[in-house]
C-alpha cells in the first residue's frame, strides 16, 4: 500500500497503522462479519471507506426532493373569473362583497396597481413555455388570507397555488400596497381633514375633537422564546400593540404598531408619532372656543389610562352631579369609535382577530398596516358622500416633517402638550358646554 492510501486511510478511520488490525469487515446489508485476506483487506476497506465518503457527501449537500403536484393553472385562473369577473358572474355584487370584504371595482383597481407596482404579479413562463399564475389568481389567494385568517395550504383547491406560493404572494401583496397606498392612506390629517373632524366634533359636542384614541392587542402566537418577556404582559400570551386614532366614519388617521405588550397605554404615547407633527411645529393649526375659552391644540377622547395630558380628554369614572354625568356618558359614547373602528378592522380581516402565526416582525407588521389601509380605501368607497370612487388621483399628500426642528420651540410645544391643568380646565369647560347644549335642546 503506498503513502497516499495510508495517509486516507489513517485520516477516514482515525488510527495509523496496518491493514492487517482491521480484518473484520461489517457488511452493510446483512450486518455479517467475515475473514479476509490483508490484500483484500486493503482493497476492500479503501473502497468501502471511499464509496462511504462519497456517499455520505452526496446525502449532505444534495437537494430535498421536491415533488410537483400537476396543478391545473389555467382552469384556477378560469374558475375565478367566471365566478367573479365575468359579464354574467356566477356570483352576486353582494356576495362578492361579502367574501372579498369590498366591492368589485375596487379589487380591480388594487389588482391593476400591484400588478403595475410590483413585476411579482405578471405572469410569466417557465423554461418549458408552461404558463404560471397570473396577477388575479395571486391577488385572490392573498386576499383570501388576509379576508378569512385561512392558512396558505386551504386555498390551493379554488385557486390552484401552493402553499409556499401562496404565503410569498401575500408578502408581496402586502409590500406592493404599502408602496402604492401608504402614504395617502396612513396620512396625517391635512387642513381640509382637520376642518371636517372639528366640525365633526362640534355636532357632537367637543368642539376641538380630532377623533378617539385607544389600543388594540394583536397576539403572537410564535414569538421567539427570548423575546417572550418583554412580549407578554398582564395575559399570557405574548402580543403586539396597535395604536390608532379614529374619526366617527371609522377612518383610521393614525396607527404605531409593533411595541410590545410589556407597554401599556401609558406609555406608547411616548413611543408613537402621534404628536411628532406637533412637536415640530407642522401640524395643521388648530383654534377653537368653548365655555368663553381659546385653546390652540385639539385632542382626542381617551379612557381613563391613558395620562393627563392637554391632547387628552377623559372621562370621569365615579360622576355624582348631573353635569359629570352627562359628560360622562357623552364622552363615553363618542369614545365608541376607536372601538367600533377595531371591531369593523377585525371583522373585515380574520388574519388580525386570531394569533399571528408568522416568525418576522417585518412581514407582521405588512399585515397590519395593510389591513389598515385596505379598511380605509373601503370606508373611502363606501361612505355616503364618496367622490373619488375610481381612485383616479388621490389626492393631496400629507406634510412631511422636519428632522431639525427648533429647539426652542420644541420644548415649549412638549410642554404645552403635558400641561395637566389646561387638562383639567378643558374637561371642566366642555363639562359646561355640554350641559348648556342639553339645557338649549329641553327648552
Amino acid at each position: 500500500m503506498d503513502n497516499f492510501t495510508s495517509s486516507c486511510f489513517t485520516n477516514a478511520i482515525g488510527y495509523p497503522g496496518s491493514f492487517a488490525r482491521y480484518r473484520m469487515m461489517e457488511e452493510e446489508d446483512d450486518d455479517t462479519h467475515f475473514l479476509v485476506d490483508d490484500d483484500e483487506a486493503e482493497a476492500a476497506t479503501y473502497n468501502h471507506l471511499v464509496q462511504a465518503e462519497s456517499s455520505s457527501t452526496r446525502r449532505r449537500f444534495d437537494a430535498p426532493r421536491k415533488v410537483i403536484r400537476l396543478r391545473d393553472l389555467r382552469s384556477g385562473d378560469k374558475s375565478i373569473k367566471a365566478d367573479y369577473f365575468a359579464p354574467n358572474p356566477v356570483y352576486s355584487d353582494k356576495q362578492f362583497r361579502r367574501r372579498f370584504r369590498m366591492r368589485r371595482h375596487l379589487f380591480k383597481h388594487i389588482k391593476e396597481a400591484v400588478k403595475n407596482q410590483d413585476n411579482y404579479f405578471k405572469k410569466k413562463y417557465d423554461a418549458t413555455g408552461k404558463e404560471g399564475l397570473s396577477a388575479l389568481q395571486k391577488c385572490v389567494a392573498a386576499m383570501r388570507i388576509l379576508a378569512y385568517g385561512v392558512p396558505a395550504d386551504a386555498i390551493d383547491e379554488c385557486v390552484r397555488i401552493g402553499e409556499s406560493t401562496a404565503r410569498k404572494a401575500l408578502h408581496h401583496f402586502c409590500r406592493a400596497i404599502i408602496d402604492v397606498f401608504g402614504e395617502y392612506y396612513l396620512r396625517a390629517p391635512n387642513a381640509a381633514d382637520v376642518a371636517r373632524l372639528l366640525q365633526e366634533g362640534e355636532d357632537r359636542g367637543f368642539p376641538g375633537m380630532l377623533g378617539s384614541i385607544d389600543c388594540m392587542y394583536w397576539e403572537w402566537r410564535n414569538c421567539p422564546t427570548s423575546w417572550k418577556g418583554q412580549f407578554t404582559g398582564r395575559g399570557k400570551h405574548p402580543s403586539m400593540i396597535l395604536e390608532a386614532v379614529a374619526s366617527h366614519d371609522l377612518w383610521i388617521w393614525h396607527a404605531y404598531f409593533g411595541m410590545p405588550r410589556s407597554n401599556n397605554d401609558i406609555n406608547v404615547p411616548h413611543r408613537s408619532l402621534i404628536f411628532s407633527a406637533y412637536l415640530r411645529g407642522h401640524s395643521t393649526p388648530v383654534s377653537f372656543a368653548v365655555n368663553g375659552r381659546t385653546y390652540n391644540m385639539g385632542y382626542y377622547l381617551a379612557d381613563g389610562i391613558y395620562p393627563e395630558w392637554a391632547a387628552f380628554v377623559k372621562t370621569i369614572h365615579y360622576p355624582m352631579e348631573q353635569k359629570t354625568q352627562h359628560f360622562a356618558t357623552a364622552q363615553e359614547s363618542a369614545r365608541k369609535d376607536i372601538e367600533r373602528a377595531f371591531g369593523v378592522l377585525q371583522t373585515r380581516f380574520a388574519v388580525i382577530r386570531g394569533p399571528a402565526y408568522g416568525w418576522d416582525r417585518n412581514q407582521i407588521n405588512d399585515i397590519m398596516v395593510t389591513c389598515i389601509i385596505l379598511h380605509n380605501m373601503i370606508v373611502e368607497d363606501e361612505q355616503d358622500n364618496a367622490r373619488d370612487t375610481d381612485f383616479l388621483n388621490i389626492g393631496e399628500l400629507a406634510v412631511r416633517y422636519c428632522n431639525n426642528p427648533d429647539r426652542e420651540a420644541f420644548v415649549a410645544a412638549h410642554h404645552r402638550l403635558h400641561d395637566q391643568n389646561t387638562h383639567f380646565q378643558l374637561q371642566y369647560d366642555l363639562i359646561e358646554h355640554q350641559w348648556m347644549r342639553l339645557g338649549y335642546h329641553h327648552q
